[in-house]
Protein backbone atom coordinates (compact mmCIF):
# COMPACT_ATOMS: atom_id res chain seq x y z
CA UNK A 1 0.00 0.00 0.00
CA UNK A 2 1.42 3.49 -0.82
CA UNK A 3 2.44 5.55 1.93
CA UNK A 4 0.27 8.07 3.11
CA UNK A 5 1.62 11.45 3.73
CA UNK A 6 1.77 12.83 7.30
CA UNK A 7 -0.64 15.50 7.49
CA UNK A 8 -3.27 13.21 5.44
CA UNK A 9 -3.08 11.01 8.19
CA UNK A 10 -3.80 13.22 10.74
CA UNK A 11 -6.72 14.31 8.55
CA UNK A 12 -7.87 10.49 8.83
CA UNK A 13 -7.44 10.69 12.45
CA UNK A 14 -9.39 14.30 12.75
CA UNK A 15 -12.35 13.09 10.38
CA UNK A 16 -12.38 9.86 12.45
CA UNK A 17 -13.04 11.70 16.21
CA UNK A 18 -15.11 14.23 14.54
CA UNK A 19 -17.57 11.13 13.29
CA UNK A 20 -17.26 8.73 16.03
CA UNK A 21 -16.09 11.41 19.12
CA UNK A 22 -13.24 8.91 19.51
CA UNK A 23 -10.14 6.86 17.47
CA UNK A 24 -11.98 4.05 16.43
CA UNK A 25 -13.06 1.53 13.10
CA UNK A 26 -16.21 2.79 11.37
CA UNK A 27 -18.78 1.45 9.64
CA UNK A 28 -19.58 1.16 6.13
CA UNK A 29 -21.55 4.38 6.32
CA UNK A 30 -19.26 6.20 8.18
CA UNK A 31 -16.23 5.18 5.92
CA UNK A 32 -18.28 6.68 2.69
CA UNK A 33 -18.91 10.37 4.65
CA UNK A 34 -15.33 10.52 5.58
CA UNK A 35 -14.35 9.52 2.43
CA UNK A 36 -16.31 12.53 0.73
CA UNK A 37 -14.38 15.15 2.90
CA UNK A 38 -10.94 13.53 2.56
CA UNK A 39 -11.26 14.08 -1.32
CA UNK A 40 -11.99 17.69 -0.90
CA UNK A 41 -8.17 17.96 0.35
CA UNK A 42 -5.75 19.01 -1.94
CA UNK A 43 -3.51 16.28 -0.70
CA UNK A 44 -5.73 13.12 -1.33
CA UNK A 45 -3.91 10.56 -3.63
CA UNK A 46 -5.06 10.65 -6.71
CA UNK A 47 -6.21 6.94 -6.75
CA UNK A 48 -8.23 7.78 -3.59
CA UNK A 49 -10.19 10.36 -5.50
CA UNK A 50 -11.22 8.03 -7.97
CA UNK A 51 -15.19 8.07 -8.39
CA UNK A 52 -15.62 4.96 -10.42
CA UNK A 53 -18.29 2.51 -9.21
CA UNK A 54 -16.30 -0.46 -9.38
CA UNK A 55 -13.25 1.31 -7.48
CA UNK A 56 -15.20 2.10 -4.80
CA UNK A 57 -14.88 -1.08 -2.85
CA UNK A 58 -11.11 -1.22 -2.84
CA UNK A 59 -10.79 2.20 -1.82
CA UNK A 60 -13.16 2.12 1.43
CA UNK A 61 -11.10 -1.11 2.33
CA UNK A 62 -7.75 1.38 2.11
CA UNK A 63 -9.47 3.68 4.02
CA UNK A 64 -10.31 0.78 6.52
CA UNK A 65 -6.61 -0.28 7.00
CA UNK A 66 -5.74 3.31 7.58
CA UNK A 67 -7.82 3.98 10.40
CA UNK A 68 -7.07 0.48 11.33
CA UNK A 69 -2.79 1.44 11.36
CA UNK A 70 -4.27 4.28 13.38
CA UNK A 71 -5.74 2.77 16.09
CA UNK A 72 -3.47 -0.16 16.57
CA UNK A 73 -0.18 1.08 16.33
CA UNK A 74 1.82 -1.50 17.72
CA UNK A 75 -0.16 -3.98 15.62
CA UNK A 76 1.04 -2.43 12.77
CA UNK A 77 4.78 -2.14 13.39
CA UNK A 78 4.33 -5.87 13.95
CA UNK A 79 3.11 -6.13 10.81
CA UNK A 80 6.07 -4.46 9.31
CA UNK A 81 8.42 -6.53 11.19
CA UNK A 82 6.65 -9.87 9.95
CA UNK A 83 6.74 -8.34 6.23
CA UNK A 84 10.99 -7.50 6.71
CA UNK A 85 11.42 -10.87 7.79
CA UNK A 86 9.70 -13.24 5.44
CA UNK A 87 10.81 -10.98 2.53
CA UNK A 88 7.28 -9.94 1.56
CA UNK A 89 8.16 -5.72 1.66
CA UNK A 90 11.39 -6.86 -0.03
CA UNK A 91 8.95 -8.00 -3.38
CA UNK A 92 6.47 -5.09 -3.28
CA UNK A 93 9.75 -2.39 -3.16
CA UNK A 94 11.19 -4.38 -5.84
CA UNK A 95 7.72 -4.29 -7.97
CA UNK A 96 6.99 -0.53 -6.96
CA UNK A 97 10.61 0.06 -8.37
CA UNK A 98 10.28 -1.66 -11.35
CA UNK A 99 6.80 -0.32 -12.17
CA UNK A 100 8.23 3.63 -11.30
CA UNK A 101 11.42 2.62 -13.49
CA UNK A 102 9.14 1.59 -16.44
CA UNK A 103 6.73 4.75 -16.67
CA UNK A 104 10.41 7.04 -16.25
CA UNK A 105 11.71 5.14 -19.47
CA UNK A 106 8.77 5.47 -21.60
CA UNK A 107 7.99 9.36 -20.80
CA UNK A 108 11.66 10.17 -21.51
CA UNK A 109 11.58 8.07 -25.14
CA UNK A 110 8.48 10.19 -25.66
CA UNK A 111 10.22 13.34 -24.63
CA UNK A 112 12.78 12.56 -27.21
CA UNK A 113 10.81 11.48 -29.92
CA UNK A 114 9.00 14.67 -29.28
CA UNK A 115 11.72 17.32 -29.07
CA UNK A 116 13.98 15.70 -31.75
CA UNK A 117 13.24 18.53 -34.18
CA UNK A 118 13.93 21.49 -31.02
CA UNK A 119 17.98 22.44 -31.11
CA UNK A 120 18.60 25.19 -29.39
CA UNK A 121 21.44 26.95 -29.55
CA UNK A 122 24.09 27.64 -26.65
CA UNK A 123 24.08 31.09 -25.02
CA UNK A 124 27.02 33.10 -25.66
CA UNK A 125 28.48 34.93 -22.60
CA UNK A 126 27.09 38.21 -22.58
CA UNK A 127 23.49 36.29 -22.95
CA UNK A 128 24.81 34.23 -20.21
CA UNK A 129 26.02 37.00 -18.01
CA UNK A 130 23.28 39.48 -18.50
CA UNK A 131 20.34 36.55 -17.70
CA UNK A 132 22.30 35.30 -14.41
CA UNK A 133 22.61 39.06 -13.61
CA UNK A 134 18.71 39.76 -14.17
CA UNK A 135 18.08 36.77 -11.48
CA UNK A 136 20.30 37.38 -9.06
CA UNK A 137 18.74 40.91 -8.64
CA UNK A 138 15.54 39.16 -8.70
CA UNK A 139 16.58 36.65 -5.85
CA UNK A 140 17.81 39.33 -3.82
CA UNK A 141 14.25 41.61 -3.79
CA UNK A 142 12.70 38.56 -3.52
CA UNK A 143 14.28 37.54 -0.64
CA UNK A 144 14.99 40.42 1.39
CA UNK A 145 17.03 40.69 4.57
CA UNK A 146 16.44 37.20 6.00
CA UNK A 147 14.94 35.24 3.64
CA UNK A 148 16.65 32.21 2.02
CA UNK A 149 17.30 30.72 -2.11
CA UNK A 150 17.52 27.39 -3.72
CA UNK A 151 18.86 27.74 -7.51
CA UNK A 152 18.44 23.68 -8.95
CA UNK A 153 18.10 22.55 -12.38
CA UNK A 154 16.54 19.44 -13.85
CA UNK A 155 14.54 18.03 -16.48
CA UNK A 156 10.74 17.68 -16.73
CA UNK A 157 9.76 14.38 -19.00
CA UNK A 158 6.20 13.38 -18.26
CA UNK A 159 5.08 16.01 -16.44
CA UNK A 160 4.89 19.69 -16.36
CA UNK A 161 6.88 22.28 -15.80
CA UNK A 162 5.63 23.56 -12.23
CA UNK A 163 5.02 19.78 -11.01
CA UNK A 164 8.61 18.96 -11.70
CA UNK A 165 9.55 22.04 -10.05
CA UNK A 166 8.24 21.15 -7.01
CA UNK A 167 9.29 17.44 -6.80
CA UNK A 168 13.09 18.81 -7.32
CA UNK A 169 12.78 21.50 -5.19
CA UNK A 170 13.40 20.25 -1.93
CA UNK A 171 15.60 17.23 -2.90
CA UNK A 172 15.06 13.70 -3.20
CA UNK A 173 16.01 10.52 -1.03
CA UNK A 174 20.04 11.64 0.58
CA UNK A 175 19.41 14.64 -1.32
CA UNK A 176 17.05 16.16 0.81
CA UNK A 177 18.15 19.73 1.78
CA UNK A 178 15.49 20.55 4.57
CA UNK A 179 13.88 19.21 7.90
CA UNK A 180 11.49 20.60 10.41
CA UNK A 181 13.32 21.97 13.38
CA UNK A 182 11.24 20.36 15.72
CA UNK A 183 11.22 17.06 14.15
CA UNK A 184 7.69 15.66 14.63
CA UNK A 185 5.96 13.59 12.05
CA UNK A 186 7.34 13.28 9.20
CA UNK A 187 11.12 14.72 9.00
CA UNK A 188 12.01 15.86 5.86
CA UNK A 189 9.84 18.86 4.16
CA UNK A 190 8.53 18.43 0.83
CA UNK A 191 7.10 21.25 -0.88
CA UNK A 192 3.76 21.32 0.08
CA UNK A 193 4.66 21.75 3.61
CA UNK A 194 6.10 25.28 2.71
CA UNK A 195 4.13 26.03 -0.70
CA UNK A 196 2.56 28.91 1.48
CA UNK A 197 5.92 30.71 2.28
CA UNK A 198 7.89 29.99 -1.40
CA UNK A 199 7.80 30.78 -4.56
CA UNK A 200 8.99 29.20 -7.52
CA UNK A 201 10.04 30.30 -10.88
CA UNK A 202 11.88 28.88 -13.94
CA UNK A 203 14.42 31.59 -15.30
CA UNK A 204 15.43 29.32 -17.71
CA UNK A 205 13.28 26.29 -19.71
CA UNK A 206 14.15 25.08 -22.85
CA UNK A 207 15.70 21.63 -24.70
CA UNK A 208 19.66 22.66 -24.20
CA UNK A 209 20.94 21.48 -21.26
CA UNK A 210 24.20 23.33 -21.37
CA UNK A 211 21.86 26.37 -21.09
CA UNK A 212 19.81 24.87 -17.78
CA UNK A 213 23.55 24.17 -16.16
CA UNK A 214 25.57 27.09 -17.01
CA UNK A 215 22.80 29.69 -15.52
CA UNK A 216 22.48 27.65 -12.48
CA UNK A 217 26.62 27.64 -11.92
CA UNK A 218 26.84 31.59 -12.69
CA UNK A 219 24.10 31.98 -10.65
CA UNK A 220 25.59 30.20 -7.59
CA UNK A 221 29.09 31.91 -8.00
CA UNK A 222 27.62 35.50 -8.17
CA UNK A 223 25.66 34.61 -4.59
CA UNK A 224 28.54 32.87 -3.24
CA UNK A 225 30.88 36.07 -4.66
CA UNK A 226 28.18 37.76 -2.59
CA UNK A 227 28.99 36.09 0.56
CA UNK A 228 25.32 34.92 0.76
CA UNK A 229 25.37 32.99 4.01
CA UNK A 230 24.87 29.59 4.17
CA UNK A 231 21.86 29.60 6.88
CA UNK A 232 20.38 31.79 3.43
CA UNK A 233 20.81 29.19 0.90
CA UNK A 234 20.12 25.36 0.16
CA UNK A 235 23.04 25.36 -2.61
CA UNK A 236 26.51 24.16 -1.14
CA UNK A 237 28.40 24.06 -4.54
CA UNK A 238 28.79 26.23 -7.37
CA UNK A 239 26.97 24.02 -10.42
CA UNK A 240 27.63 20.60 -9.37
CA UNK A 241 26.37 18.14 -11.25
CA UNK A 242 23.90 18.02 -14.26
CA UNK A 243 20.43 18.45 -15.25
CA UNK A 244 21.15 15.79 -18.35
CA UNK A 245 21.62 12.65 -16.62
CA UNK A 246 22.65 9.97 -18.50
CA UNK A 247 21.68 11.57 -22.27
CA UNK A 248 23.82 13.02 -24.61
CA UNK A 249 24.24 16.61 -24.27
CA UNK A 250 22.89 17.38 -27.94
CA UNK A 251 19.91 15.36 -27.82
CA UNK A 252 16.98 18.00 -27.70
CA UNK A 253 15.25 17.28 -24.02
CA UNK A 254 13.00 19.50 -21.79
CA UNK A 255 15.13 21.06 -19.40
CA UNK A 256 14.68 23.99 -16.94
CA UNK A 257 16.51 25.99 -13.99
CA UNK A 258 14.71 26.45 -10.96
CA UNK A 259 14.57 29.18 -8.23
CA UNK A 260 13.10 28.98 -5.37
CA UNK A 261 12.59 32.08 -2.80
CA UNK A 262 11.59 32.96 0.42
CA UNK A 263 11.00 36.21 1.99
CA UNK A 264 11.23 34.54 5.52
CA UNK A 265 14.41 32.79 7.28
CA UNK A 266 14.55 28.99 7.21
CA UNK A 267 13.54 29.59 11.21
CA UNK A 268 10.61 31.58 11.11
CA UNK A 269 8.65 29.10 8.92
CA UNK A 270 10.03 25.93 10.89
CA UNK A 271 12.81 24.42 8.92
CA UNK A 272 16.26 24.09 9.07
CA UNK A 273 19.44 22.65 5.93
CA UNK A 274 19.45 18.87 6.64
CA UNK A 275 22.52 17.19 7.94
CA UNK A 276 24.51 13.71 6.60
CA UNK A 277 23.15 12.90 10.77
CA UNK A 278 19.24 13.46 9.42
CA UNK A 279 19.56 10.69 7.15
CA UNK A 280 19.46 7.17 7.24
CA UNK A 281 22.74 5.37 6.92
CA UNK A 282 22.82 3.72 3.41
CA UNK A 283 21.82 0.09 3.61
CA UNK A 284 23.88 -2.48 1.58
CA UNK A 285 22.45 -4.45 -0.96
CA UNK A 286 21.52 -8.12 -0.38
Amino acid sequence: MPHLPEKFRAAIEKGVCNIKGKLCKLNPDEKRQLLAILRERDDCPEGWKNTDPKKQQSILERLRKAIKRLVSPAANAIRKKKYRENGQQKIWNDKSNAKRAKATREANEQAILENKDHKEPTWPEDTLEKKATDNVKRIVDKCGPDGFVHVFGGAWAGKDLNEAMEAECLGKGIGRHAVFIDDTGRKFVRYRDVSTHVELFAPYSGTNCENADRLEKRVHEKLLDMRWPQHRRMFVCRGKGSCKGKRDAAIPFPYYTGVLVCDQSMEQIGIRLATKKDHAPKRKRQ
